[in-house]
């Protein structure tokens, strides 16, 4: 985390400016009770029944299509039995976000968005199971917060709408280069600081930070670690396929990056198309169903 640590100081003033959301204090008592050796499931379900929109949105998440859970949570309470602390952290974690921000017209289009990138990007963890090491709580995360930058891009840049369509129509330099060259600074970044200061993992925040970048870190020193890369990778090829079936604003972003994602993903020609269809089918199928 160092280097992350590094970057954003020397982007400091640029970021202060952004006014990232400082991280919601609950976050703070989950990620204390999650290191304990015996978690207090009352006492958490206790602190976030205090706030109803929270509570009545996390239950609403558990019982959805998406868990397909045998039983059907009533309760906070249940909703953290169910799912288990982590997974329910992160949930509380992704709510919060989306409240965070106002809501506006943009913003609800950008949720919507990264809502259907966490639950094809879970799909495919899933399709690909062990080949690729990669929990789907992880993916589904990941998938959440990785354009979190653009929500505070959104409120702090009054003209980010047309850097965001300018950027979309590149089709050479990265879309956070488009970005750096207008505003100074990208989403990556800002996304990236944000998933720092709400205490999501390191490989969260790496990922966020070079989700627009993977095909340029093989001249790097640094080799990434799998883990981060196949996260990356997976979020980009559930854009891809959600833009292939109409569901997602189009880009370029594919050509510059998809041979590297598909390399990373271990994807041949004919396991792609493959598995394009059958996630053809469940996003016209199955995926409306999983976010109601």
């Amino acid at each position: 985390m160092s280097s992350l640590i590094e970057l954003y100081k020397n982007v400091e003033s640029v970021l202060e400016k952004m006014e990232i959301p400082p991280r919601p204090g609950i976050l703070d008592q989950i990620f204390l009770e999650t290191r304990q050796e015996e978690p207090d499931f009352l006492r958490l379900a206790s602190l976030i029944s205090e706030d109803m929109t929270l509570s009545a949105s996390l239950i609403k998440t558990v019982n959805s299509p998406f868990f397909g859970l045998q039983h059907r949570a009533s309760s906070v309470q249940d909703a953290l039995m169910l799912l288990g602390l982590e997974v329910a952290s992160r949930m509380v974690a992704g709510i919060l976000l989306r409240h965070t921000f106002p809501r506006r017209p943009e913003l609800d289009e950008l949720w919507d968005a990264s809502l259907k990138i966490a639950v094809l990007s879970h799909w495919l963890a899933l399709r690909l199971g062990r080949s690729l090491g990669l929990r789907p709580a992880d993916a589904y995360t990941f998938g959440l917060f990785r354009d979190c930058g653009m929500a505070v891009m959104q409120i702090r840049q009054p003209d980010y709408a047309n850097t965001l369509t300018r950027a979309r129509a590149e089709p050479r330099l990265s879309f956070t280069e488009v970005e750096r060259s207008v505003l100074g600074i990208d989403h990556a970044v800002v996304g990236s600081k944000l998933a720092s200061d709400w205490r999501l993992s390191d490989e969260m925040a790496w990922g966020i930070l070079f989700h627009h970048a993977i095909a340029e870190l093989d001249a790097s020193a640094e080799v990434p670690q799998p883990s981060r890369l196949r996260l990356v990778a997976l979020a980009q090829f559930a854009d891809r396929l959600l833009q292939d079936n109409a569901q997602l604003a189009v880009d370029h972003e594919w050509d510059k990056l998809g041979p590297r994602c598909l390399e990373i993903l271990g994807l041949d020609e004919g396991g792609q198309a493959e598995l394009s269809a059958e996630a053809g089918e469940f996003i016209l199928g199955d995926l409306p169903r999983m976010l109601l």
